[in-house]
């Protein structure tokens, strides 16, 4: 008996002891994994930390600013000019006046989809209306019926299928003619340079082969990525070019008369995906670099909400879609195709009216890029083919659609040359 409850006493310590290890030893396991899994979350959010802190795209309040407000924003004084078309559209145009006696009037046109200020997304020191304002040119700057300054009509209300019923047509016989004779009378000068990019130089082409008298109101043309020809296209909306004609037709079911305005919902989703952080910026970077060619280098990503903010600016389904019916066509530079019943009536042919590029007698400089996925270096050769009247052209082998007006060395390589020009013309 006594042996029994000495042998229960022992078990009874013993236990006790091994218990008392047991706990202990699980007590240490459980405070380390605490106290590691307390590290782990303090490095996450250290981590999310210097993302937001270092990562964060610093804001640029000219993003969120109109053309005038950038200019001024820049230390120069705007106007704000109102051209009215011969068929009622109602333009905006934004003038940089010169400091003193002005050298010379110059007019700047963008491309597809964008604005005026497209010309002030670069900083100052290498922004061509800027760096032309500097030197006391009296500078103008365009913009295509239909994007956010030129939504307007004597007669036509802009929500109304009727308003949007144009193509490159009729902003080269409409838009570019009406500018030019504004500018010239409002300044009093005989002749004006006219500097245009992609669709600007388009649309530029039409306007002297519909209005010959044009041609000696052109001191120099220079023509930055010039479209004509779309034959040699080689975006990734390649892919949809033989499907235009389904695609214009479901557009106009769905009664769509505006494509691509970020104001309709655009501005919202470019601040969310792509001008949030640095990383953001660099995909939408390589978004358009997969659209207008190589070259990620030169596009700066700071500058991506000053891009969007003139991109998609808005213009009607058939713009867009004559770029696609210019590619299918092949080798030419053809009016809007309104199919053979429409040819008819507009043209007197079931084909397309055929610009003849050879007619143009203003004087005109060409500057191309050999990596321009949009206007490739192809399609400008057979431009040069057909200019009578060319001063010169020179190609830059890094150089895709967009570097001539948003390339970070676009100032040196480019507009140094561009300003020559101007200065002996």
């Amino acid at each position: 008996m006594v042996l029994n409850r000495l042998t229960f006493c022992w078990l009874a310590v013993v236990t006790i002891f091994l218990s008392d290890v047991s706990y202990s030893s699980v007590g240490r396991f459980r405070d380390v994994f605490n106290a590691n899994m307390l590290l782990k979350s303090w490095r996450r959010k250290a981590e999310e930390q210097r993302v937001r802190l270092f990562d964060r795209l610093p804001q640029n309040i000219e993003s969120k600013y109109t053309t005038p407000q950038v200019i001024a924003n820049r230390g120069y004084t705007s106007e704000t000019h109102h051209v009215t078309t011969d068929d009622g559209y109602i333009l905006e145009i934004h003038r940089i006046p010169p400091k003193g006696t002005a050298k010379k009037v110059v007019f700047l046109q963008h491309g597809v989809l964008q604005s005026s200020g497209t010309w002030l997304v670069n900083p100052s020191s290498r922004s061509l209306a800027i760096l032309l304002a500097e030197q006391s040119y009296d500078v103008w700057l365009g913009n295509f019926r239909g994007n956010k300054y030129s939504r307007k009509h004597a007669t036509l209300n802009p929500n109304s299928d009727e308003y949007w019923k144009f193509s490159w047509d009729q902003i080269g016989n409409y838009d570019i003619p009406s500018v030019i004779n504004y500018i010239l009378k409002t300044t009093g000068q005989s002749k004006l340079s006219y500097v245009g990019h992609s669709l600007g130089c388009g649309v530029f082409f039409i306007a002297m082969i519909k209005h010959p008298d044009l041609n000696a109101k052109i001191e120099l043309m220079i023509a930055l990525s010039p479209l004509s020809s779309f034959a040699n296209f080689n975006a990734i909306f390649r892919a949809l070019t033989p499907f235009t004609d389904p695609i214009e037709n479901f557009l106009r079911l769905l009664r769509t008369r505006v494509f691509l305005d970020s104001e309709v919902a655009g501005d919202r989703l470019f601040d969310i995906a792509c001008e949030q952080t640095y990383s953001q910026a660099r995909f939408c970077r390589e978004v358009f670099i997969l659209v207008c060619g190589p070259n990620r280098k030169n596009l700066d990503p700071a500058l991506i909400p000053l891009m969007n903010a003139n991109f998609m600016t808005g213009t009607s389904v058939a713009v867009i879609a004559q770029f696609a019916q210019n590619y299918n066509a092949g080798e030419t530079f053809q009016a809007y195709d309104y199919g053979t019943e429409g040819n008819l009536q507009k043209y007197g042919s079931t084909k397309p009216f055929e610009y003849d590029l050879t007619k143009i007698t203003a004087p005109i400089y060409v500057f191309s890029g050999a990596v321009d996925r949009i206007v490739t270096a192809k399609d400008v050769d057979w431009l040069l083919t057909k200019l009578r009247n060319l001063k010169g052209s020179t190609r830059f082998n890094e150089y895709n659609h967009l570097d001539f007006i948003w390339g970070t060395d676009v100032k040196e390589r480019l507009y140094d040359k561009v300003l020559d020009l101007l200065s002996s013309s």
